[in-house]
């Protein structure tokens, strides 16, 4: 299963609200992002975009994105 437009932009909307402000960088996590929930689908297609998101974010550990920005 493919993300939509509309998930792709919650993907950069999400990165914004954590703190990520290069577009640069946010492109880079939100291609991670995007292909990660795609695997977890293929796992779990009863997956919800939202849960497979949390999911990947919690990886990043207690400060999510601050190590990578």
């Amino acid at each position: 299963m493919k993300l939509s437009k509309e998930q792709i932009q919650k993907l950069y909307t999400f990165t914004h609200q954590h703190y990520v402000e290069y577009y640069d960088l946010q492109t880079e996590l939100v291609d991670h992002l995007a292909n990660a929930i795609e695997e977890q689908w293929q796992e779990n297609p009863k997956l919800s975009f939202d849960e497979a998101l949390q999911i990947e974010f919690k990886k990043f550990g207690v400060f999510g994105f601050m190590d990578v920005v």
